[in-house]
């Protein structure tokens, strides 16, 4: 079977199969790829043959994917991702690059330690081409499964795979935020029941702002008043924020940069919980020089920090 998808399989026919998966119909599905649907259906005829599987059914308005289909739709996919990678990798190699290191990060990650420390990064390393994309938590197991990246940004509590280590770089914490120009930021002190009078915005469910809301909601006299809009967009959160005057209950991570900024302010109100540490995720040992300079440059970056 490998020697023949060696052998016969086209990267254009995976294309194909992804398309038609996505689009439903294989004469949009060659339209997409400029093929004709002849063309098409012969190439589908094809790869099915080769796995001995259908991977579509045919009904009166397109296809569908089959059980078989479908479960092989994603190794279809990181197959075309792989080719993608390779073809990325030799440009930017060929344009001199001495390396290239695969970064991924959760959203706390991406303003807590990417944003300040990436410049640094590359003024320090500029001969190795940094990619950077933020993930959600739950992808970070596939990511490391798969090879997806060289390291991964993420917190403490991941579970930790055969093979991977993880560095804490940086501590969190929780607070209570508001507009740099909101009335309650006159108070040197600041009681909970006095901010209950104020209006505040919702958390994300499930989040750790969230459960530190509620547990400030339960040494109030009465519930807050809420703003009537939830958002899991940290920009659309700020904005809000801002110009509702309202106060939020999120992580230093999320919000310290506005706050540097001068567009927040933190209250000096305590509140309880903390997050997990913010650290860097990789397997041990390394791959390659570039990363293995990455990852200490990063620890540099978070002792100076």
């Amino acid at each position: 079977m490998t020697r023949r998808l060696l052998h016969y399989v086209r990267p254009r026919q995976l294309q194909l199969i992804v398309r038609m998966a996505e689009l439903g119909a294989i004469q949009k599905a060659a339209a997409h790829l400029g093929m004709s649907q002849p063309s098409a259906t012969e190439a589908l005829n094809r790869i099915e043959e080769l796995l001995g599987l259908a991977l579509f059914d045919r009904h009166a308005r397109g296809v569908r994917l089959t059980r078989e289909g479908a479960h092989l739709l994603p190794a279809l996919k990181r197959t075309l991702a792989s080719i993608e990678m390779l073809a990325s990798d030799a440009a930017h190699i060929g344009q001199g690059a001495n390396g290239v290191v695969r970064i991924a990060g959760i959203s706390a990650a991406s303003s807590s330690i990417i944003a300040p420390a990436l410049p640094g990064l590359c003024t320090f390393h500029p001969d190795v081409w940094i990619d950077y994309r933020e993930i959600e938590a739950t992808e970070i197991a596939a990511l490391c499964q798969d090879d997806g990246v060289d390291m991964v940004l993420c917190r403490a509590s991941v579970e930790i795979q055969d093979g991977y280590v993880f560095t804490p770089l940086q501590d969190d914490g929780l607070g209570v935020y508001c507009a740099s120009n909101h009335p309650l930021t006159k108070h040197r002190a600041l009681s909970i029941s006095a901010a209950s009078d104020a209006t505040w915005l919702l958390p994300p469910a499930g989040s750790p702002p969230h459960r530190a809301f509620l547990e400030l909601c339960s040494q109030m006299d009465n519930p807050p008043k809420l703003a009537r809009v939830g958002t899991r967009t940290l920009a659309v959160s700020v904005a809000l924020v801002c110009r509702l005057q309202l106060l939020y209950v999120g992580l230093e991570s999320h919000l310290g940069c506005f706050v540097d900024s001068g567009q927040l302010k933190r209250l000096p109100l305590p509140v309880p919980g903390a997050p997990d540490a913010i650290g860097l995720l990789h397997r041990k040992p390394l791959k390659f020089d570039a990363a293995e300079a990455v990852v200490r440059y990063l620890k540099e970056w978070a002792a100076r920090a």
